[in-house]
């Protein structure tokens, strides 16, 4: 008969999870400022953990290196749970159902993409940038690209799909969302062309007003379609 086995489950720390998330959250933000400043090139994981007052080490213990940094800021940008702003957005978003208007509901969609837009454009742009020497960062970019084209067909599927003009499927108006409402775009006119961002969101809410919706989605006044860019 072989020795008593102990079933007792392991022993986890409160105290230790907690420090290791805050130890997280220290270096990938660290990182998401050097290589906002610096690029990816310029960026060093000694750097980054001097910035976060941590051992080298423990930024590859904790988040697997410079490509593990940059895999975990553009996470962090687009999926935190903890951040409050996030939370309140993923709230708006649920409340759209309730919206009758089909017009209404696209401007708050748009409203809400542009949030995120302002919010992850900067680290896209680094990704960008390091696709060019980084294969891994050009397959983590056509990842983003496929993520971000899901989540719209999601988001249109379920708040727009009644509302499309009948030669127009979910399938084509999310791409057609997605082109509008991307990071490249958003980059080149809010900050290359120097677009405010009010007027890009405005911008592209009259566009796909016309191309998802159709005329109808419009206001008139006397007969006239009347461009809507309230925020």
């Amino acid at each position: 008969m072989g020795p008593p086995v102990n079933s007792r489950r392991p022993y986890r720390s409160p105290l230790r999870a907690d420090q290791a998330r805050e130890t997280r959250r220290r270096v990938l933000a660290a990182a998401e400022a050097l290589f906002l400043a610096r690029g990816y090139a310029g960026t060093t994981v000694v750097a980054v953990a001097e910035a976060a007052g941590v051992s080298a080490d423990t930024v590859y213990t904790a988040i697997g290196g410079k490509r593990g940094l940059l895999e975990g800021v553009i996470a962090r940008e687009i999926d935190d749970p903890d951040d409050p702003v996030q939370v309140d957005q993923q709230r708006r978003r649920d409340e759209i159902g309730a919206v009758a208007d089909p017009a209404e509901r696209l401007r708050r969609l748009v409203a809400l993409s542009c949030e995120t837009l302002a919010r992850t454009s900067p680290v896209h742009l680094v990704i960008r940038g390091a696709a060019d020497g980084h294969p891994f960062a050009a397959a983590l970019r056509v990842r983003m690209l496929r993520r971000r084209l899901d989540i719209q067909h999601r988001h249109v599927g379920t708040h727009l799909a009644a509302a499309l003009r009948a030669d127009l499927s979910v399938d084509d108006a999310a791409r057609r969302y997605s082109a509008l409402l991307c990071p490249e775009l958003y980059h080149l006119l809010t900050t290359e062309c120097g677009w405010a961002p009010d007027q890009y969101r405005a911008w592209v809410v009259d566009l796909l007003r016309t191309d998802l919706l159709g005329s109808s989605g419009f206001p008139t006044r006397g007969g006239v379609r009347v461009p809507t860019s309230a925020p």
